[in-house]
């Protein structure tokens, strides 16, 4: 059984047609001279471009699932589709913008269980899709990070939680003949909505991810705190804390992938090599001064320098432990 979704008159129509072109392109059949497909993003789902007579569109197709995702999403209805469209409804009625959401697509086998879904929305193009160079230090823009910082506060205010707030799910738009900045939200799938504005805690958790650059980051702690009504010390002090310890958290993780990608490092033998350095950088501690010391602290550098320095992408780790440049 497929089901089609859509709060817009003949939303039913359009949603089968765009996945007619979807799905004729995934197969390599020919589309009429009028549509135009093709891929904008692949990854774990994938997102394609439909430019065609009824419009421009973008239709994200998720990726398979595993048999307990794919029972749980179908028998309790909360599909990431059907939750990338309602999340997007939710947004319009709060006037915070996004892609105008069109509708969303499931196929569920005899059994209710979730074996494919698409979301669709209206193409917008945006002057960046991804805030990743501003993130990482790349570019700076002291104007487009304090519009961010008041974007974020507003968007908080209203009580907003984007669960994966990252660089590359804020596209925006800027008009040059004014110089205001519109910040959309995408990738809608991981979101909740408070009836309140909030909490300081919640909100810290919810930036943490944001930016690697302490530049950045206390600019837009400066700007989003000052739209909160807060003291911008003690925030931007919270909020560089609370970045160092989301990327700490997540640095194992990112450089075992990072070994497996570079040196063919497997899980076993990383997990290995990464359990020595921990005992190592242990012992080292609680050492006194003394040529073991020095050795192991050597040993430690040279390990984080193959594994761990290419994804300590604020250098919070190598702050902490004092590792040189």
């Amino acid at each position: 059984m497929t089901k089609y979704q859509s709060v817009q008159p003949q939303g039913e129509a359009l949603l089968k047609t765009l996945r007619q072109y979807v799905e004729a392109f995934t197969e390599g059949k020919p589309l009429s001279s009028e549509v135009a497909c093709h891929v904008i993003y692949q990854g774990r789902n994938t997102l394609y471009r439909v430019e065609c007579p009824e419009g421009d569109f973008v239709v994200k197709h998720f990726g398979s699932l595993r048999l307990l995702r794919s029972a749980y999403y179908g028998w309790t209805n909360t599909g990431k589709a059907r939750r990338s469209y309602l999340n997007a409804l939710q947004l319009e009625s709060l006037s915070l913008p996004t892609p105008e959401p069109i509708g969303y697509i499931e196929q569920h086998d005899a059994l209710g269980m979730l074996i494919d879904s698409y979301y669709i929305c209206r193409y917008t193009a945006m002057t960046e899709s991804t805030l990743q160079p501003y993130a990482a230090g790349e570019k700076y823009s002291e104007p487009l990070i304090k519009a961010l910082g008041e974007y974020l506060a507003n968007l908080h205010e209203c009580g907003v939680v984007h669960e994966d707030l990252s660089p590359g799910n804020i596209p925006y738009i800027l008009d040059e003949s004014t110089g205001t900045y519109t910040f959309y939200l995408v990738d809608l799938n991981r979101m909740h909505f408070s009836p309140y504005a909030l909490s300081r805690q919640v909100s810290l958790h919810n930036l943490e991810r944001l930016f690697h650059s302490y530049k950045a980051c206390d600019l837009l702690a400066k700007s989003y705190a000052e739209a909160r009504g807060w003291e911008v010390a003690s925030f931007t002090r919270e909020l560089q804390a609370a970045c160092d310890q989301f990327w700490l958290k997540r640095l194992p993780k990112l450089a075992r992938r990072y070994s497996m990608r570079t040196y063919g490092t497997s899980t076993k033998q990383y997990l290995r090599l990464y359990d020595r350095y921990l005992w190592r950088r242990r012992l080292r501690r609680i050492l006194p001064s003394s040529s073991l010391k020095q050795r192991l602290f050597a040993e430690e550098i040279a390990f984080y320098r193959r594994h761990l320095q290419p994804e300590d992408v604020r250098r919070a780790l190598a702050n902490r432990e004092g590792y040189p440049e």
